[in-house]
């Protein structure tokens, strides 16, 4: 996969305003994304969330693929009047509550298109209204709001400076884009493969679709699951020197075997033409959706992307985050090379494993004979 095919999808998807509970737009375009290409099969559960199953007809039947990305990012919903141009809208997610209260938003109407002219407004209060925590926001003069509208951060939508890319919503909007680039990649190469992409709703308010999925039986129990996120760079990693090849999370260790496996391959990739660049930490800034596979009994690792400027906190005020180019485009690589493996992730786990195991027993060859001789018992 090339650069040019993640900025071609991140410029359609991007841009798209999200919230928890309000990613119609961005699930439509990648229900766009999947009825322009036949070999790709949508289902969708009762919670709204999406998975997209490739499935090439010559495949193995090693253990199906399953990325996972969420479509939200922290907003603002379901507004109440409280005054004369003024409005109550729950917080929505994580947000620097001082920065966000000298802050600007835009409210967008659910009926109308994805590219409409918001509503301005500014943050005139926080509070807790029965036990609900939010924003008063004050509309301009002459403004009202319909039903079901919802606010984003007045934040550039999508900005290219340089290898950056700066977005009001790459977490995790960049991450769908990212798994929408590996099952292009795949079909593209008509890759002999059961691979998916699972799009969850509401991830920002405490992993709210994952959680259904994963508890509704609606998930392939059998599958591999690879979670995708943009994780703050706070946590230990360096903004491109590669895609993170992540252990754990603030709140938990995933498949140990797995994550293993993936750094495996990852050194692998990193030997051949394509010169990758990754690393491997642990990311416990917060907690991921792959912590909720994990406790769910589901075989589970996780990538990330090093993300400035997390859940749009900047120096002194709100900002775009922003993700380094390279980052992207290797971890799509990563993946893509992941999936043609032969046995898969699980497999590759295993070899990462008896790797270990010669190397240590080689060790023990070397130094056991020594320890002996030198001994004072």
């Amino acid at each position: 996969m090339d650069q040019e095919t993640f900025l071609t999808l991140a410029r359609q998807l991007m841009p798209l305003p999200t919230a928890p509970f309000h990613e119609h737009w961005v699930i439509a375009a990648v229900e766009t994304f999947a009825a322009a290409r036949p070999t790709l099969r949508l289902r969708r559960d009762s919670a709204g969330n999406l998975l997209l199953l490739y499935s090439h007809p010559r495949a193995s039947r090693a253990a199906r693929l399953i990325v996972t990305a969420h479509l939200d990012h922290p907003g603002l919903g379901f507004p109440q009047p409280v005054g004369k141009g003024e409005y109550f809208f729950e917080k929505l997610g994580g947000v620097n509550l001082a920065q966000a209260c000298r802050s600007r938003v835009r409210l967008y109407d659910p009926r109308r298109a994805a590219s409409q002219r918001p509503q301005l407004g500014h943050i005139s209060g926080h509070l807790c209204q029965r036990e609900i925590e939010g924003f008063v926001v004050r509309l301009q003069p002459g403004a009202t709001l319909g039903p079901g509208a919802f606010g984003m951060w007045n934040l550039p939508a999508l900005r290219r400076r340089g290898r950056l890319l700066y977005g009001r919503a790459c977490d995790d909007l960049a991450g769908v884009v990212a798994g929408l680039c590996f099952l292009d990649e795949l079909i593209r190469q008509q890759a002999r493969v059961r691979v998916g992409l699972l799009l969850t709703r509401a991830e920002e308010v405490g992993f709210a679709g994952m959680i259904e999925a994963s508890q509704s039986g609606w998930l392939d129990r059998g599958a591999i699951y690879v979670n995708l996120e943009c994780s703050s760079a706070r946590a230990g990693a360096i903004l491109g020197a590669g895609p993170i090849v992540r252990v754990g999370d603030r709140s938990s260790l995933f498949d140990p075997h797995l994550s293993s496996g993936m750094a495996l391959l990852a050194s692998e990739l990193a030997k051949t033409k394509t010169s990758l660049s990754f690393q491997r930490k642990l990311m416990d800034g917060g907690t991921c959706e792959a912590s909720v596979l994990h406790r769910a009994g589901f075989r589970t690792a996780a990538l990330a992307l090093p993300l400035g400027n997390y859940h749009n906190q900047g120096a002194e005020a709100l900002a775009p985050e922003f993700i380094h180019l390279d980052d992207a485009v290797g971890l799509v690589r990563l993946l893509v090379h992941v999936a043609l493996q032969p046995g898969g992730l699980a497999q590759a786990g295993v070899r990462a494993g008896d790797h270990l195991t010669r190397s240590l027993e080689a060790r023990h060859l070397r130094h056991a004979p020594r320890l002996r001789e030198t001994s004072t018992s």
